[in-house]
């Protein structure tokens, strides 16, 4: 029999240093964390106590296995022979070594959320060439056709930027245009929430003959070179999908400072889909991963972890299946 794998969302480590929880190292479960911890932890003031906890509870990092082409296989390892401390440090020096600004599209989903404003928006053309451009500077060929596809780009971004500035940010009128006049998707529940969602929006949808996967962000039309879509990058896409419907989703998601914990949860529903289980303390983020879970047919249980915990007996007694 294999030994369970819990996946923990980065607010349980905080539990467990305020605390409310006492996770410890066990033989019959294996605690996992992944990268996305790493980029939340990375914005911390104080990242070495939220490894120390990693550590302490021997946890282990879950990582997507990628081709030779850099591209998502749709399986994933465990790095059982690193400490969370050297799987960090390998981290923070793969990173450093490539300039790439994960920020640069932020004003735009920011502004398809229903927040924002104008000024960043419009700078998106010229960030994205900027970053193209350091990304490719050192390669040891003539740049001259790169220099040129940019400038050929260019524009076209701009286009599509005056165009979401003409037609406004208003997210009620967004999610009006998908059918929901009435904010009926924020509150879905019971069993294939992702196919009650469905039911709201399709008649929208019709003469496009978009299917709910398509929608979903699960089988895009456009596969950037990939046969079949990975699932963590539907997972992925599915989470931004849902920010816009508002189901189960939060106002972070139109705030530019808070976008990244909202790309953070997204990638933390998607690793945890490798795992047993996955255990957090948002109750949006349990609800939101059972609904896509269920959808995908996949095995995972999200469950909700509450504060009053306070010894290893009650960390399990308080934790519950949303």
């Amino acid at each position: 029999m294999s030994i369970p794998l819990v996946y923990i969302d980065q607010n349980i480590i905080g539990l467990q240093l305020q605390g409310h929880i006492n996770l410890s190292k066990r033989d019959d479960v294996i605690w996992v964390y992944s990268k996305e911890h790493f980029t939340e932890i990375k914005r911390a003031s104080d990242p070495d106590k939220y490894l120390d906890v990693l550590n302490n509870i021997g946890a282990t990092m879950l990582d997507l296995i990628l081709d030779e082409n850099w591209n998502i296989t749709g399986k994933a390892r465990l790095i059982e022979d690193l400490t969370p401390i050297e799987n960090y440090q390998n981290y923070i020096e793969a990173i450093g070594n490539v300039e790439f600004d994960e920020t640069i599209f932020d004003p735009f989903q920011v502004w398809v959320n229903g927040g924002g404003d104008e000024g960043p928006l419009k700078e998106l053309s010229d960030n994205l060439a900027d970053q193209v451009l350091r990304l490719t500077s050192d390669l040891p060929f003539d740049r001259t056709e790169m220099t040129n596809k940019v400038a050929t780009i260019k524009p076209v971004v701009d286009s599509v930027v005056d165009e979401l500035i003409s037609n406004g940010n208003d997210i009620k009128k967004t999610r009006a245009a998908f059918g929901d006049e009435k904010g009926t998707i924020g509150g879905v529940s019971g069993e294939n929430q992702v196919a009650q969602i469905w039911d709201i929006i399709s008649p929208s949808m019709e003469s496009s003959g978009i299917s709910c996967d398509q929608f979903f962000g699960f089988d895009p039309v456009d596969k950037q070179g990939y046969e079949l879509w990975p699932l963590y990058l539907g997972i992925i896409g599915c989470n931004a999908v849902m920010d816009i419907l508002g189901f189960q989703a939060e106002k972070k998601c139109r705030n530019i400072n808070k976008i990244q914990n909202v790309r953070s949860d997204a990638g933390h529903i998607g690793m945890g889909a490798y795992c047993t289980a996955i255990l957090s303390e948002d109750r949006r983020l349990v609800k939101r991963a059972k609904a896509i879970y269920e959808y995908k047919n996949i095995d995972t249980s999200p469950i909700l972890i509450e504060k009053t915990a306070t010894n290893s007996n009650q960390s399990t007694d308080n934790a519950s299946a949303d």
